[in-house]
């Protein structure tokens, strides 16, 4: 019996030492590292089920537990929500500090908020507040929702500060309050767990590398948002609105140390940095990333892990959460452990041994605590450095050539001032018209300009100077060490054959988005500040009076909001046609493009709705009681051209880019309101293409969509574009419909010279203004070059667009590459039969924040099938 009872009680210890972790022990592990844990704090397992890492969490579990902390030590830890996904999961944010530091939650919010605004904080005051105010660090898990061991871990870390009693955990609680974003993602997220959990063999996987379970599919394996949009890329376009959510809290709370966590590299990585650094970055945000670096490695060493740092992961383009939130004032970091996502419960690893979800979490979790603990240990330090991020990014105005942006009013100049509105970057317009002297963003001129009334002052002079700077300079310099590496990579590369092992040239991302050039505006850089006649632009009113009209209703077609009127009212059903000439009417001079939208051809429901849609979109129509006109053509014109609803459809899934249908998918859902047919490649052939208009075939493997589609399928194309179809072929699409065995097209992909990728740099690029598919825009325009398709001129249709002479706006491209573009195409239309060809050299959408092209996209969609 008394074998019995103690063999009893031993089975009885080890599981509540497995239900509470290190209760009555001081023994600890990588996942739970506190030498003592509440017991009254239900562990992660004891609610879920099953321990961490032998499962996947799903959203709603993952929210019940935290709510469920919050409700046994609401003396420790807040929940907040803070909005709803695209697929409408609750998104929170998990606040933990001291009982001390959250019975004063918000007035210590408040304290760290006001050193952002130094004009009304001075450094005295700072100092006060940075001696006394816990240091805020944030921890953002599940940005890339594939990364399952990030979402995991933030359920252990919350846990683990809400229910830890060690003296070191306590420490850190009461210098600092603890953010935790538990999913950012948390639509990609749960994809990913639907299909990992349908797709594992046995209980814990298979480490194969060629098992299905970590060859994820098109659709379901992914880290984007619902709308194939790379989170993790969209900091500044905050074009999702899990992005916007984020980002909104983020300005909020004000984090001084904002860590992303993601996978999955062979080993981990955490910061300090690989160059790039974007050169707008103070010193500081450097050296903090070192200390806390070196934090972290201390850890790391006493568990005999492997980590590396200083390479890839770069601090460059201003878009991902970590750079953005660097931008923000805040140490911005990205920590990469290796198991979870693709790689599933367990993975082989180059050597042969094999990487665990679980042992991925606990390098996370790991992380995080050593994190906290420097953060905290600092605190005082990294207050006032955060402060001085803003006062010293306003200090160097004075010796930098950049005072202010300047950018006429007109088209879709209060797009991008709604969203540096988002930002909180401060914005002016001009009361009254004043000359100044400025350097063109487009070609590079410096000459004195006219500014007129209603001109948009954007002033580095600001708190935020340093993000507006990013965001809006014409072009960002790259780390000249970076340089030297770079160049001796590609040389290296070029003096190799074609089969030699190549060295990594280390570019990771784009090197140009100016804002005001990727939304297509007429800018300028002042050297000098415009100081009176300004008045602080606020939300702008929509409003708009529209009397009812006896014969149409018109709106000039110069603009995105103008466009995406028309294409609403067309997929509504209304009755909607284009001027394609000029005409002058009561002394007004209207260009070509005229959209005309006649009272007779429609239902009385248009009175309505066309006052609603102008209110929602912002755009200026007028009631017109006549069709006679003084000048050019009348209304009832041959060249007054009727705008069918065209029936679409968009090839998806293998072999097309995920991320660039995403981006086509979402401008028109979400920004033009324009119906769509998606397709998957596969069932291309089966599908009765003569039901469709439009065909458009996105970016992704040109060689892919060849086999797929196969010969027979090509030359039901063919037929089907000579009957009146419109082919809309885009990048990779445009290479598909140039190869010569396919020859939709008379244009050629450049042969015959070295033609290497560019890095996402910003090209000018010459219209042919009088071509229907540049309607609404000026002889030259700035267009994204992210690829090494550079296209031969059109033998046998119209070039709309084509690469100036002097075709490099911003960014970077190799020297050897640049004699490539002068002349080639960027834009094709080709008229085939009845039908149409149109090819873009790259993705005219890009990322979102390519707005300044969305209509010769929007254009291809809709007028080519009616002109």
């Amino acid at each position: 019996m008394a074998n019995r009872y103690t063999s009893s009680i031993i089975t009885l210890f080890l599981s509540l030492c497995m239900m509470y972790p290190n209760q009555g022990s001081s023994q600890t592990s990588p996942m739970y590292p506190s030498s003592q844990y509440n017991s009254e704090v239900p562990t992660p397992s004891s609610f879920l089920g099953y321990e961490i890492g032998e499962d996947l969490t799903e959203h709603y579990p993952m929210l019940n537990y935290m709510k469920k902390l919050e409700e046994v030590a609401p003396e420790r830890v807040k929940v907040f929500n803070i909005g709803i996904s695209q697929e409408r999961r609750p998104m929170i944010l998990v606040v933990i500090s001291s009982p001390t530091n959250m019975e004063n939650l918000e007035t210590h919010r408040e304290a760290v908020y006001s050193l952002k605004d130094p004009r009304q904080t001075s450094e005295s005051e700072a100092q006060e507040i940075a001696a006394n105010t816990p240091v805020i660090s944030w921890m953002n898990y599940a940005n890339d929702g594939e990364e399952s061991a990030a979402f995991e871990a933030a359920i252990v870390v919350a846990y683990h500060y809400v229910a830890a009693m060690d003296e070191e955990t306590m420490a850190t609680l009461e210098n600092s309050i603890i953010v935790i974003n538990p999913a950012h993602n948390p639509d990609a997220h749960q994809r990913h767990v639907a299909w990992m959990k349908g797709m594992k063999v046995g209980p814990n996987g298979t480490p194969d590398r060629i098992a299905a379970e970590h060859q994820g599919d098109w659709l379901m394996s992914t880290s984007d948002t619902h709308y194939k949009i790379d989170s993790n890329r969209d900091g500044f376009a905050l074009s999702q609105k899990e992005s916007k959510i984020v980002a909104n809290s983020m300005r909020h709370w004000s984090p001084q140390v904002w860590v992303d966590y993601h996978g999955e590299p062979e080993e981990y990585f955490f910061a300090p940095y690989a160059i790039p650094v974007n050169p707008n970055y103070p010193n500081s945000i450097v050296k903090w990333a070192e200390v806390i670096g070196r934090g972290n490695a201390a850890v790391f060493d006493e568990y005999k892990w492997t980590y590396t740092s200083r390479e890839v992961y770069d601090l460059h383009y201003p878009g991902y959460w970590d750079s953005y939130p660097a931008f923000n004032g805040a140490i911005g970091m990205t920590y990469e452990t290796n198991g979870g996502g693709d790689k599933g419960f367990q993975y082989y690893k180059n050597d042969g041994t094999i990487a665990t979800l679980k042992n991925a979490i606990a390098h996370h979790v790991v992380a995080s605590i050593a994190t906290a603990k420097t953060t905290a240990e600092n605190a005082e330090g990294i207050l006032m450095d955060f402060y001085n991020f803003f006062k010293q990014g306003m200090e160097e105005v004075s010796n930098e050539p950049l005072k202010q942006v300047a950018i006429l009013p007109g088209n879709d100049t209060n797009d991008l001032v709604e969203l540096l509105h988002e930002h909180e970057i401060e914005v002016f317009e001009l009361e009254s018209e004043q000359t100044a002297e400025g350097t063109s963003y487009l070609d590079g001129n410096t000459s004195r300009v006219t500014l007129p009334e209603g001109s948009v002052i954007i002033p580095m002079a600001q708190p935020l100077k340093r993000l507006a700077k990013v965001l809006l300079e014409q072009n960002v310099g790259i780390q000249e060490e970076f340089m030297e590496q770079a160049l001796e990579a590609h040389a290296y590369n070029n003096s190799v054959g074609a089969n030699a092992p190549k060295k990594r040239v280390g570019f990771y991302d784009v090197t140009a988005w100016s804002l005001p050039l990727t939304y297509g505006l007429d800018a300028y850089a002042l050297g000098r500040s415009i100081t009176n006649g300004l008045v602080e632009m606020g939300e702008s009113s929509n409003n708009k009076e529209l009397s009812e009209a006896n014969y149409a209703y018109i709106f000039p077609y110069n603009s995105n909001t103008a466009a995406s009127l028309m294409s609403r009212l067309i997929m509504e059903g209304f009755k909607v046609a284009m001027a394609s000439e000029p005409f002058v009417r009561n002394g007004k001079s209207y260009d070509r493009g005229v959209v005309v939208v006649r009272v007779n051809r429609n239902e009385k429901s248009l009175h309505q709705r066309i006052k609603e849609l102008s209110n929602e979109t912002g755009v200026d129509v007028e009631a017109i009681d006549e069709a006679w006109t003084d000048e050019g053509i009348l209304m009832g014109a041959r060249t007054v051209l009727a705008l069918k609803k065209p029936k679409i459809m968009v090839l998806m899934d293998e072999p097309t880019n995920g991320r660039s249908y995403g981006a086509l998918w979402f401008t028109l859902e979400q920004r033009y309101g324009v119906e769509f047919t998606a397709v998957r490649v596969q069932d291309f052939n089966r599908a009765n293409l003569f039901e469709y208009d439009v065909v458009i075939m996105p970016p992704g493997s040109s060689s892919g969509y060849k086999f797929m589609i196969g010969s027979e399928g090509i030359n039901r194309m063919k037929e089907w574009v000579r009957a009146g179809g419109t082919f809309i072929g885009i990048e990779d699409g445009a290479t598909f419909a140039a190869d010569e065995d396919v020859n939709l097209s008379s244009s050629r992909g450049l042969s015959g010279v070295r033609v290497d990728d560019t890095p996402g740099a910003i090209l000018r690029v010459n219209l042919d203004t009088k071509h229907f598919l540049s309607l609404g825009y000026d002889a030259q325009i700035p267009v994204h070059v992210n690829s090494g398709n550079i296209f031969t001129p059109s033998k046998e249709g119209a070039n709309v667009a084509t690469f100036d002479d002097n075709a490099v706006v911003s960014g970077f491209v190799f020297d050897e590459n640049r004699s490539n573009f002068p002349g080639n195409a960027y834009l094709i239309h080709e008229s085939v039969g009845r039908g149409n060809v149109i090819l873009f050299a790259e993705q005219p959408v890009y990322r979102l924040y390519w707005r300044g092209l969305e209509r010769l996209f929007i254009n291809s969609v809709l007028l080519a099938p009616g002109f």
